[in-house]
């Protein structure tokens, strides 16, 4: 039977190609462009000013360039990046950032998935491994319907993390839409002036952060609430700020270059941002289980005896023949191993598992858990 794990390395070498493209890039913009140092015309806001510098030729230019808000008349040095956008002036950090922030964790992904591939094809070549997991019994372990059964469960609850991921990410594109959305119509719909800070909640772990602030909206003047979150801490009372408000309801406002959004949004966000932590675990449980399947799809089940010992986090075991195999890290839940000793202390114990050499799935009973480890 062909094995699926030939065609496994193709997503890492992908995301390895994507990565370093996206660093080659950058890295192109950076290094075929030229230093120079850019004035200060006017702030647009969110971290970028209008500006204007010279070229090498003498040439006076203007445009945008991320900046941290500096007031005008200030001089900063930027690199005006060269081939394929000529002529966009931008801070260094932001070319590290872009390249790292983007680049660097496919880069990272799948680099370190192809290592791991080596890896095993380097532990399976070892002719006294192929020998330990000779294969015992008749038929593959998949065809158990215990066994099945346990990978069906398995695989259930790795597309349910997965998924609940999935809810979160999408929970929050939908909450930053809708607030960019309100806050793009706030801003060119609504009324500007001049505002006075009266007092500033900062933001912490009991209080989203918040400002009172006092602006004069059709012909009255009052002190109101707004809700700021990390941006309060940019405050202080007494700072005169910029408003922007809905003339048909004053109370509607933001100031500066926070971003303005409904109630509701911040109530959907932050469930939103816990279930989205999710996917990246839902993503290794379901590899983890093809894993599983790859294994007992291709192999039958054998005795072992094994010392298992309890880690806290993941299960350690010990072959007869001295190998150490390990878990991942269970973070929502370590699964239970029969006789195994909470305390940490390790068990002899005659155990069930199917082995390529330098992956395994161990267990106490085929039907009733399955433990994916690696050869250490």
């Amino acid at each position: 039977m062909r094995s699926g794990s030939s065609r496994r390395p193709w997503w890492a070498i992908g995301f390895l190609t994507l990565g370093s493209l996206w660093m080659l890039l950058v890295g192109c913009l950076f290094l075929t462009g030229y230093w120079a140092t850019v004035t200060v015309t006017d702030g647009a806001g969110a971290g970028f000013c209008d500006v204007v510098w010279e070229d090498p030729s003498g040439r006076r230019l203007s445009g945008e360039s991320d900046c941290h808000d500096e007031p005008p008349g200030s001089r900063f040095e930027v690199r005006v990046s060269g081939w394929p956008d000529a002529g966009e002036p931008t801070l260094t950090g932001t070319y590290v950032g872009m390249g790292l922030a983007v680049g660097l964790p496919p880069s990272i992904l799948g680099g370190g998935r192809l290592v791991q591939l080596a890896w095993r094809r380097r532990l399976r070549s070892a002719p006294e491994l192929e020998t330990r997991t000779a294969l015992e019994g008749f038929g593959r372990a998949l065809e158990d319907p215990r066994t099945a059964t346990a990978m069906r469960q398995a695989r259930r609850r790795a597309w349910a993390l997965a998924g609940l991921g999935a809810v979160g990410i999408g929970g929050v594109v939908v909450a930053f839409s809708v607030d960019i959305g309100a806050d793009d119509e706030l801003r060119r719909t609504g009324v500007t002036t001049v505002g006075t800070v009266e007092w500033v909640e900062p933001d912490s772990k009991w209080s989203d952060g918040a400002a009172s602030v006092r602006f004069t909206a059709g012909g009255s003047t009052e002190s109101r609430d707004v809700t700021l979150g990390g941006f309060a801490a940019d405050y202080v009372a007494g700072d005169v700020v910029d408003v922007w408000y809905d003339p048909a309801d004053p109370d509607r406002f933001i100031i500066d270059d926070a971003l303005y959004g409904p109630d509701w949004t911040g109530w959907v966000l932050v469930p939103a941002l816990v279930l989205a932590l999710l996917a990246p675990f839902g993503f290794v449980r379901l590899t983890r289980s093809q894993d599983m399947s790859r294994l007992l799809d291709s192999r039958s089940w054998a005795r072992v005896r094994v010392d298992v010992t309890d880690l806290q986090d993941r299960l350690r075991f010990t072959t007869v023949d001295g190998s150490d195999w390990r878990t991942g890290r269970y973070w929502l839940w370590l699964p239970h191993w029969a006789g195994h000793d909470p305390t940490g202390a390790a068990e002899d114990e005659l155990a069930w598992w199917v082995s390529d050499g330098a992956t395994a799935v161990f267990s106490p009973d085929p039907g009733r858990v399955l433990v994916l480890a690696r050869r250490r």
